[in-house]
């Protein structure tokens, strides 16, 4: 999936469903307007240009009886997108991603 036209802004491995990860890029549609989606990659427009999400499956971590789903994703934009804009795509996903703990 590599593209010269995009960089990888981050790159994750997290611990969750890809029906999860549907669900979080469904608020991500309300934050930045959509521009397509494919079997494992939604792309969303931004200012100067696009970013998108894109997702494989990874080996479940386990932990003695305890099996965690995982997925790779890698959050990329294009080359025209400012610095500014990226980081607060990458922003938006994690604010809406992350967990609690502790």
């Amino acid at each position: 999936m590599p593209d010269s036209a995009f960089k990888c802004i981050s790159l994750r491995d997290m611990a969750c469903t890809e029906r999860e990860l549907l669900r979080w890029l469904g608020v991500m549609e309300t934050l930045f307007e959509p521009a397509g989606r494919e079997a494992a990659v939604w792309s969303f427009k931004l200012n100067g240009g696009h970013a998108r999400i894109a997702w494989s499956p990874l080996p479940d971590r386990v932990i003695a009886l305890v099996r965690l789903k995982r997925l790779e994703v890698r959050l990329e934009c294009e080359q025209s997108v400012p610095d500014d804009e990226a980081r607060r795509f990458v922003f938006e996903f994690d604010r809406h991603t992350q967990r609690g703990g502790g």
